[in-house]
């Protein structure tokens, strides 16, 4: 499969952007699928990581369990319409893309299986983890689709050359049961209670939570690394290269450069755009 192919090239390329399953990490990040504000801080935090070697484990702690009993006081959601507003605000102060509409054609039901499903491809294929939440993060927030069934996320595990066969066994296994309740308890455990919340460990822990500036994240992973962290030297190329798709936001982000220089380095190495939830978004053909 070229896409898949294409996906791995990627990934041989990010040196220095590691993902660990254990507690050795710089960072313990703690997201969920469908959680706005960890689409908001994409443009900083891959700034921060093709800035610098950093090691993260990810915690996919689960945000929606469901619409019923559910209330969310601190952002005025009891219902799906309710994210509608909430979406659009955080579209509006943080410049990362978002179409909204999703909850009031097509609510996503629960955000767990979505966690359920990063955590079967983690066990199949722990390389291409993020690869598959940056799939449903798009569908999500882009391009306003319901993946909260399985066979949309069937569909996305197979773009990324994931055998369906396998990864419907694991969905529902009582193995990714049990690896949710851990991923909660731990989650528990670090006292995170927003998404995202960001653990810098080191000779100073630290702990960041909502959307961050480039800014804060760099102080957090310098103070708590102070021997330890070492910077990366990629030119411009190499960081447009190290992922597949890009939102114009998060492209003029890492590269600290205007919107026309952008598209000029995006175009020169091949990427496309095309318009979604009224910004650009830039992809990778296949070859």
């Amino acid at each position: 499969m070229a896409l898949f192919k294409m996906e791995k090239q990627l990934l041989e390329s990010q040196r220095g952007i590691s993902i660990v399953d254990n507690s050795v990490a710089d960072v313990v990040f703690v997201t969920d699928p469908i959680c706005s504000h960890c689409w908001a801080i994409e443009p900083a935090w891959r700034r921060l990581i093709l800035n610098y070697e950093i090691t993260t484990r990810y915690i996919h702690g689960g945000l929606l369990p469901g619409w019923e009993n559910f209330g969310d006081p601190g952002n005025n959601i009891s219902e799906p319409q309710d994210v509608v507003k909430h979406w659009n605000e955080v579209a509006k102060d943080y410049h990362q893309p978002i179409d909204a509409s999703v909850w009031e054609r097509d609510p996503i039901s629960n955000s767990y299986i979505l966690c359920k499903a990063a955590l079967a491809v983690r066990t199949l294929a722990p390389e291409l983890e993020l690869t598959f939440v940056r799939r449903m993060r798009e569908q999500v927030f882009l391009y306003a689709k319901n993946i909260a069934k399985d066979f949309e996320l069937i569909r996305l595990a197979e773009s990324i050359g994931i055998k369906s066969s396998a990864f419907c066994k694991l969905l529902h296994s009582a193995k990714i049961k049990k690896h949710f309740a851990q991923e909660r308890a731990e989650m528990e455990k670090l006292g995170a209670k927003v998404f995202p919340s960001l653990i810098f460990s080191g000779d100073t822990n630290l702990e960041l939570t909502g959307s961050q500036t480039y800014e804060s994240l760099e102080q957090a992973i310098l103070s708590a690394q102070t021997n330890y962290i070492r910077k990366r030297s990629l030119t411009d190329e190499q960081k447009i290269r190290s992922f597949r798709t890009w939102t114009l936001r998060e492209a003029t982000e890492v590269l600290q450069k205007g919107e026309f220089s952008t598209r000029k380095i995006l175009n020169r190495n091949g990427y496309k755009p095309m318009s979604l939830a009224n910004s650009e978004f830039w992809y990778l053909e296949e070859k």
